[in-house]
């Protein structure tokens, strides 16, 4: 019964944020909330879907000094994304409860869909981390398993944890023409584990070897950034 509250509570939360967005007239709908018993702040997204809009996600969230730890994206019939994001602070790894860092990311953010701010210029300062890191050697990793989910490729990435990291990939996976439907992220110290759930453009799996290789190269140069 909790799971089913749980899922009742984020169904609830969602309705409330489609119904707040569109009598306000709103372009775009965001709301935050405080998860302090799992350490982690979680952001509802609710805006029109286009190619890139995680990425922007991702970008708007590393601009506010936290990391993305879990992602689940829905698109509605109508072309509208329905996101959810988990973060935490990227230095603290515990839940973001400051209104105006909340207030940072939600400005971020709406000027990133804007076309306001360029991401990529925000972040290029941001992707080193810091030198003692420099040790720790983890070798790029990247798998596409076409077995484990029967609509989606399952994009498996191991590699070293940085700042902006998951924006980087993602801008790899909007270049490729993949279109992601969810994101699983675990951080294990300086190593970071991310499975992502993709198809194409067409909504086809991920098969042909020339694409699969083309995957597997872009994703591990976006790993190898510095």
């Amino acid at each position: 019964h909790a799971l089913d509250n749980t899922l009742q509570d984020i169904l609830v939360r969602h309705a409330r944020l489609i119904q707040h967005t569109e009598s306000q007239s709103l372009p775009i709908g965001i709301d935050f909330r405080v998860d302090k018993f799992r350490a982690r702040s979680e952001l509802l997204l609710y805006a029109p879907d286009h190619p890139g809009l995680f990425m922007k996600v991702a970008g708007a969230i590393a601009l506010g000094g936290a990391s993305i730890v879990d992602a689940h994206i829905f698109t509605t019939t109508d072309g509208t994304a329905l996101d959810m994001l988990g973060f935490q602070d990227a230095g603290k790894q515990a839940a973001v409860d400051d209104p105006e860092r909340f207030q940072r990311i939600r400005d971020n953010l709406i000027r990133a869909l804007s076309g306001e701010i360029w991401l990529e210029k925000a972040l290029a300062g941001r992707r080193s981390l810091p030198a003692r890191a420099d040790v720790f050697r983890v070798e790029p990793r990247v798998l596409l398993d076409n077995n484990a989910s029967r609509t989606h490729t399952v994009i498996e990435v191991n590699g070293r944890d940085r700042p902006g990291l998951l924006f980087d990939l993602a801008k790899a996976l909007k270049e490729l023409g993949l279109v992601i439907s969810s994101a699983h992220i675990s951080t294990y110290g300086e190593r970071v584990v991310d499975v992502f759930y993709v198809k194409d453009v067409f909504g086809m799996k991920v098969t042909v070897r020339s694409k699969v290789m083309k995957v597997q190269k872009q994703l591990t140069e976006a790993l190898s950034l510095t």
